[in-house]
């Protein structure tokens, strides 16, 4: 099971297109047919005039030859009506505010985090058969070392009780235009992944941080039977991060 992840990308400028580009060609060696977002998908505002240059046009190459995205919402597109447009867009692959795909025994998790339901999120990570991995994605943090933005007010610890009782391996957010990954935190690592596109942010120390790099990316990920691996792809040469977790670390 292979796919990836692209954060903080729908400016429609140069950078989103050569990350665009990227993630096609690498499917030639490296498959995927899964594509999930970490929010602000259409700056500046998530209007429904933007998405030709913001979404359409840069991830043609994917979209036309068989991948699928499945979007979170970002602050920038809450902007024009709360993300309706997107949310009945079939192109983002939402089905609602908050909701559940599962593919190869892997249990995709994607919430608004603009007003977080978290009774809704919390019945979302109730695992079924067949559930052998779980990632979370939303866009606002839980755990940032990002200069702008930082770790969100209010997430712990609730939020990371709630992933470790339910058996999270994996959370995906955006907001800060960086690349940072934490430490194992009760098993489960975070990582910040909003360099799609947006201009860039600054890495501070933070004591949950492993890794903090500014660096334009997207991620590509394989879920194999006993691990999960993770590479940082930027637009151009070899992945600038890698790391592996086997939900027991």
């Amino acid at each position: 099971m292979r796919f990836a992840v692209i954060g903080d990308f729908g400016t429609g400028d140069t950078i989103e297109q050569a990350i665009a580009q990227r993630m096609c060609s690498r499917r030639t060696d490296h498959p995927f047919n899964l594509a999930f977002t970490t929010g602000d998908n259409v700056y500046p505002y998530g209007q429904r005039s933007r998405f030709g240059p913001a979404f359409f046009d840069p991830f043609r190459c994917l979209r036309n030859n068989g991948a699928e995205f499945h979007a979170s919402l970002g602050n920038h597109d809450w902007y024009t009506n709360e993300g309706r447009p997107e949310l009945n867009e079939p192109a983002f692959g939402m089905k609602s505010r908050n909701y559940v795909i599962r593919r190869g025994g892997v249990r995709f998790v994607i919430a608004d985090s603009n007003v977080l339901d978290r009774d809704r999120l919390r019945a979302m990570l109730r695992p079924e058969t067949g559930d052998g991995w779980t990632v979370v994605l939303f866009h606002h943090p839980v755990f940032s070392p990002g200069t702008r933005h930082g770790s969100t007010p209010g997430f712990r610890p609730g939020l990371p009780r709630m992933f470790q009782r339910w058996g999270v391996d994996l959370v995906f957010n955006g907001h800060d235009h960086i690349y940072a990954l934490s430490k194992p935190l009760h098993r489960i690592r975070y990582v910040v992944t909003g360099g799609g596109g947006a201009p860039l942010y600054g890495c501070r120390p933070a004591w949950f941080a492993s890794r903090c790099v500014e660096r334009h990316h997207f991620l590509y990920v394989v879920a194999r039977e006993d691990r999960l691996i993770v590479k940082a792809v930027p637009s151009a040469g070899a992945p600038f991060d890698r790391f592996e977790t086997s939900g027991r670390d």
